[in-house]
Formats: C-alpha cells, structure tokens, sequence
C-alpha cells in the first residue's frame, strides 16, 4: 500500500499541469533542481486541480517484484521491458518504472540506492518515468532541435540521434540571428487545427568541439556528461529561446567527416518512417500509440522533408550552414 506523499508539487508543461508526489526530501530537492533547466513552470498547489498525470518517486526503496511470465525486450536506453500490454515494467540495475494503459495517468518510479543516486543518473531515471506521463498528458517528445529563420513565426526541426549534430548545428544557426526551441529535445502536441512543438530544456548540452567551432569557448561552462557541457544559449546569442512555434520542415542529418555536404528531399512515407525510428513508443505504449501515431503522421504529411548528410563544409562555416538551411525553407538568402 502506498505510504501518503511527504511533498506534492504541479508544474505546468506545454499547457498540461503534471503533479509530483515526493516521499522524501532529497527527492523533491532534486526535482525542483532538473526542472528549473527545463521548460517546467511550477503553479500553485490546488487541491482541485486535476493533474493531467501523477508521477510518484520513491526514492531508497525496495523495488516491486517483475511481473511473473510476462515477456520482456531490450530499451535502447538500457534496461528491460516487461509488458503484457496492458502494464509496463521498465526494470533498470538500480531502479523501476511502472505504468499501465487505463485511464488513470499515474507513473511510478522506484529507486532503490540508500543515500539517493548521483543527480545525473537521477535525471536519467526521472526521465523514464516522465515520458510515459508526457504521452498520457497528450505531450510527445521527439529527439530533435528546433529553430526558426530570422523573420519567420515557423520552424525547423533538426531530428535524430545522439550524435547526428543537432547540437552542432543548431549552435551555428543561432551564431547566425536564427532564433531557437532547443537543440536536444522538442515536445509536440495537437491542439486545434495545428501543431505545436515546444522547448524543453533551457540550456545547450554541447561538446568543446562545437564550442570551438562557433568560437563560444569553454567558460565557467558546467558539465552535463563527461563529453558535454551545459551553456545557457541567450548568455552568447543575445536572445531567449522562443518557448513554441509550429513545424514547417524537418531535416534529418547525418554527420560525414569527408565530402561536402548533400540535402535530399523526402517523400511523406520516407519522413514518416524515420520519425517512427526516432519515437519507437508511438507503437510500444499500447495505452497512447493511436493518438502518437495521429500526431506523428499530422507532421510527417505537414512538414516537408529532407535527409541531410553534413559534412566537414558546413560544419566549419556556420554562414555555409545557414544559407543551406535557408535553401528549404524558401526564404532569401542575401544576408549570407
């Protein structure tokens, strides 16, 4: 039976109000820490308000037995997931995530370390659970940067995984007046006759290669992980990031260290198929798939496509970089 919450707190994200509930104090301290970096805002507490979902921690825990003769898969994040379809245990070495398909949005994360983890693995933890209450909050995340040409209210996604140069990327856009989302991650969502994307970290995790490429140095810069430092973006481009616009284009890139650079247009279909890759729960969380996939296709059929092979040309010269990305979205390019 669970024990009564030490500490509730409502923040509101992307126009959905969350809840946490906290048992300790260590706990509350560090979500309150992580989300301060995020596009998280804490509301009032309101004893009726309804949260669009609740996400409980439990922190210095035992972890729940796994279910019996459920099957299970390997997450790309690390850990095992045992699901009949119906729940879903997301089993790590030190932690779990629980959550089911009905209609009561509550995620549980359990983290069994004496004296609390490290912050930045809780940041990895906290994160499991908070997808799950993201999609049943009507809220997608997607692994890609956002920007936006100077002049424009409509933006461009950089979509894909660690590595492929969002961050990169993105840095060279806003060295050139573009404005900016994120470079990491973007939430979706579906209101209305259009979508929404919106930021979600307030700061840039970027490698000294990149700092250096944009001439931005390494600074009183703090570590994020052992390759990437944390930089607030308006402390060096002179301008806050935009907190939601609507997509216009999506460009996919690959990093190639030889040859220059190509961008290729892709059909709706080829757009689809590589943001199904990108958010592989639109098909695993049974409990959300139909509207992730809804919105997943709203975006692939709204937005134009483009694979981008990026090479050492553009990854050198963020005016080369800018006038490329200016080149798909139709807009002039005399500036550059």
């Amino acid at each position: 039976m669970l024990r009564r919450p030490a500490t509730n707190t409502f923040y509101l994200v992307a126009g959905r109000t969350i809840l946490i509930e906290t048992f300790d104090e260590w706990s509350h301290r560090a979500v309150s820490e992580i989300f301060s970096g995020w596009f998280f805002n804490l509301i009032p507490p309101d004893t009726n308000r309804q949260p669009s979902a609740t996400i409980r921690i439990h922190c210095r825990a035992d972890l729940p037995a796994v279910p019996s003769n459920v099957p299970g898969f390997a997450i790309t994040t690390g850990g095992t997931c045992f699901t009949d379809e119906k729940s879903y245990c997301l089993l790590f070495t030190d932690a779990m995530v629980t959550f089911d398909t009905d209609t009561e949005a509550k995620i549980d994360l359990w983290v069994k370390q004496p004296q609390g983890p490290s912050l930045s693995r809780f940041v990895q933890l906290l994160s499991h659970a908070l997808s799950p209450s993201l999609r049943r909050s009507g809220i997608f995340e997607i692994h890609s940067a956002g920007v936006i040409p100077p002049q424009s209210k409509s933006a461009v996604m950089i979509a894909g995984a660690s590595g492929s140069g969002k961050s990169t990327l993105t840095t060279q856009l806003a060295s050139c007046g573009w404005d900016y989302l994120s470079d990491d991650i973007l939430l979706i969502t579906a209101d209305g006759e259009e979508l929404q994307l919106h930021a979600f970290r307030r700061f840039f995790a970027l490698t000294d290669e990149t700092l250096a490429a944009v001439c931005l140095g390494a600074g009183e810069n703090s570590a994020v992980t052992n390759s990437k430092r944390r930089v607030i973006p308006q402390e060096h481009f002179r301008r806050a990031p935009v907190e939601r616009a609507i997509p216009e284009a999506i460009v996919f890139p690959t990093i190639a260290r030889r040859g220059e650079s190509q961008m290729k247009t892709l059909t709706r279909g080829e757009t689809m198929s590589r943001l199904l890759r990108l958010c592989p729960w639109s098909s695993y969380d049974k409990g959300t798939s139909v509207e992730h996939l809804r919105v997943l296709g709203r975006l692939a059929n709204s937005s134009s496509g483009f694979d981008l092979l990026a090479g050492p040309d553009i990854l050198n010269d963020s005016h080369l970089t800018a006038r490329m990305f200016f080149n798909i979205t139709g807009k002039a390019i005399s500036a550059y």
